[in-house]
């Protein structure tokens, strides 16, 4: 019994010890300074594309139709090629009629089913004087409520990949990941972006994708392979949540699937945007993840990238 009051003393002071800590504490939030977010790009053979939208207040509504109706349409954006210059044209969701809505899912990236709902407008070009071409360096000046803003970019010349191949399971002869082999070249710097689409039907005779996709993290560079010939593998971005397939195999790819790999060479400011931009998003559920600030190749305080693209493409059947 002495034990027990003992204890209790004990825990009783420690409460109240607590008890007498306690503060209110008011933190003074800060405001909220709306910027300009730039995501654009412009790759070999292809028009430069370019979406513009604003960041959003961390307490603000986050909901669809809050982040869809952040898009701008009302921007002026000028591209130049060193040597002579265009205006772009806006291209919105909206406008796309329904049998070209397919070719809009890959330019917007929304559901066909969105397409018409919201009004997002990708800046482009069909001056094909303004697509992309190898050994060529690109800027764009956007003006936006009285501010101009600049970023520039280039498209290097493309590193192939020596094979591709796909290599099934141990356990599994049946699934399996996409390899290849690259030879790094050793008198230059290089990066790199991985994506894949796979061209196989679906019952209804459709292609089951009908865009590129990345993987986990679909970007490396050279900096401890310069020069060096190596094998890697990538994983089936498409099959993570598809519950017809065990779950031990999710990630990998079927025997018989057909699969186009885009290989793409990038410049270095490219590479660092991306490179920043996957670890943030790979780590972002993660309460202990250290917050990055990802670089921005835009001047005058917006954010985002304007990049460049060098692809070049491979057909995998695997078997």
């Amino acid at each position: 019994m002495k034990k027990f009051h003992y204890l209790y003393f004990i825990l009783l002071s420690a409460i109240t010890l607590i008890s007498a800590c306690q503060k209110d504490v008011s933190v003074k939030l800060p405001n909220y300074d709306e910027k300009l977010v730039v995501d654009g790009k412009i790759e070999t053979g292809l028009p430069p594309i370019i979406f513009l939208s604003t960041t959003k207040n961390i307490f603000s509504e986050n909901t669809q139709d809050a982040i869809f109706k952040d898009f701008i349409s009302d921007a002026l954006i000028l591209i130049s090629d060193g040597t002579t210059k265009d205006t772009l044209e806006t291209i919105c969701s909206d406008e796309i009629p329904k049998q070209f809505q397919d070719i809009g899912y890959a330019l917007f990236g929304i559901p066909q089913s969105l397409m018409s709902k919201y009004h997002i407008c990708a800046y482009s070009t069909l001056n094909q004087a303004f697509f992309g071409q190898v050994g060529k360096s690109y800027s764009i000046e956007i003006q936006y409520k009285g501010k101009k803003y600049n970023a520039s970019t280039s498209i290097v010349e493309p590193t192939y990949l020596d094979s591709v191949y796909w290599k099934p399971e141990k356990k599994n002869k049946d699934y399996g990941f996409a390899y290849a082999r690259l030879t790094d070249p050793i008198d230059k710097y290089n990066a790199y972006l991985w994506e894949v689409l796979r061209s196989n039907l679906d019952k209804t005779g459709k292609p089951i994708d009908l865009k590129f996709h990345k993987t986990g993290n679909p970007v490396f560079n050279d900096q401890f392979i310069n020069g060096i010939s190596f094998e890697f593998f990538y994983e089936n971005p498409r099959t993570w949540r598809d519950t017809s397939i065990p779950e031990q195999f999710r990630g990998m790819y079927k025997r018989e699937d057909t699969v186009i790999v885009k290989f793409s060479s990038l410049d270095q400011s490219t590479f660092n945007f991306l490179q920043k931009k996957y670890v943030q998003v790979n780590n972002g559920t993660n309460p202990f993840t250290i917050p990055l600030n990802i670089p921005t190749n835009i001047s005058g305080g917006a954010l985002g990238y304007f990049g460049g693209f060098s692809p070049t493409y491979y057909t995998l059947i695997c078997k």
